[in-house]
C-alpha cells in the first residue's frame, strides 16, 4: 500500500522475468518442458506404484491396454505400464495378488500360465517384419522395443497358422520355450506368439505361456490338444479380449 496515495503498490518485478527475457524464448520453453516432464514423471511413477499394489487400479490399467469383460478362468491382472505415444504393455498371471502385494516382488510373475500383451507404435516396418517372423518367413524384427525374458528356438516350433478370434484374424506361432525372472530358474513350457490383424498404425501382439503336456516327447509325436499350442484353445482364450481395442 502506498502511504501517500492510499493505493496498492505494485510488487517489484521478479528477477526471474528478466533472466527469462534476457536468455530468450528458448529458455522459457525449456523450463516449461522440464517442469512438465518432471511432473509427468512424478505422476507416472506414483500412479504406477499405486497400481502395482491396489487390485482395483491394477485391473483398470490392464484393461486400458487390453480391454475385456471377463478374464479366462484362473487368470488375474498382474500389472501394466505405458510409454506415451510409444508402447503399452499388460500382463496377466495365474497368481492372484493380494491387496498391498506387489507383483514385481515375485521372481517371474506367474507359476505355469501367463499372458503378456503389447500395443506399440508402428515404426519403420516392425509390424510387417513381425508378421513375417510369425509366419516363419523371416528373422525377428529389430525394432520391437521390448524384452520379456521369454526365449524360444525357431527349431522348436510346434505349429504356425491363424485363427479367428475377437472378431479378427490372428496369426500365431506356438513353440517350446522358456521364461526366466530375476533370481529364478528358467521355466520350460509352450510360448505362443499371437498377432491380431488390427490394421496399420499400431503393432499389437501377445505372448501366451503355458505348460508343455509332453516335454520329453519329440514335437512330432506329442499331443498338444487343450494346450497353448492347440488352435481351438488359442481362439477360445483370445476371444475373452478386445485385441484391437474398444469398439
Amino acid at each position: 500500500m502506498d502511504p501517500y496515495s492510499g493505493r496498492p503498490q505494485k510488487k517489484p518485478t521478479s528477477p526471474w522475468v528478466y533472466v527469462a527475457v534476457g536468455c530468450g524464448l528458448a529458455v522459457v520453453l525449456a523450463m516449461f518442458l522440464m517442469a512438465g516432464l518432471t511432473w509427468w514423471g512424478y505422476r507416472t511413477a506414483k500412479d504406477f506404484g499405486e497400481s502395482m499394489t491396489d487390485p482395483v487400479k491394477r485391473e483398470e490399467r490392464v484393461k486400458a491396454v487390453i480391454p475385456y469383460d471377463q478374464l479366462p478362468a484362473g487368470y488375474h491382472p498382474a500389472f501394466a505400464f505405458s510409454v506415451p505415444m510409444v508402447m503399452e504393455m499388460a500382463m496377466l498371471s495365474d497368481r492372484e495378488f493380494a491387496p498391498g502385494e506387489n507383483p514385481q516382488d515375485s521372481s517371474d510373475g506367474f507359476d505355469e500360465r501367463g499372458f503378456i500383451f503389447f500395443n506399440m507404435r508402428e515404426m519403420r516396418n516392425n509390424r510387417q517384419e513381425m508378421e513375417r517372423y510369425i509366419r516363419g518367413e523371416g528373422p525377428p524384427p529389430k525394432d520391437t522395443n521390448f524384452d520379456t525374458n521369454v526365449r524360444f528356438d525357431p527349431e522348436d516350433v510346434i505349429r504356425r497358422g491363424d485363427v479367428q478370434a475377437s472378431g479378427t484374424k490372428v496369426l500365431y506361432a506356438a513353440s517350446r520355450g522358456s521364461i526366466s525372472g530375476k533370481g529364478s530358474d528358467n521355466k520350460r513350457g509352450i510360448v505362443t506368439m499371437v498377432m491380431p490383424d488390427c490394421g496399420a498404425g499400431r503393432l499389437r501382439m501377445g505372448l501366451w505361456f503355458g505348460p508343455d503336456p509332453a516335454p520329453d516327447q519329440p514335437i512330432q509325436e506329442a499331443s498338444y490338444a487343450g494346450s497353448a499350442a492347440d488352435p481351438a484353445k488359442i481362439a477360445e482364450f483370445l476371444n475373452y479380449f478386445q485385441l484391437c481395442g474398444k469398439k
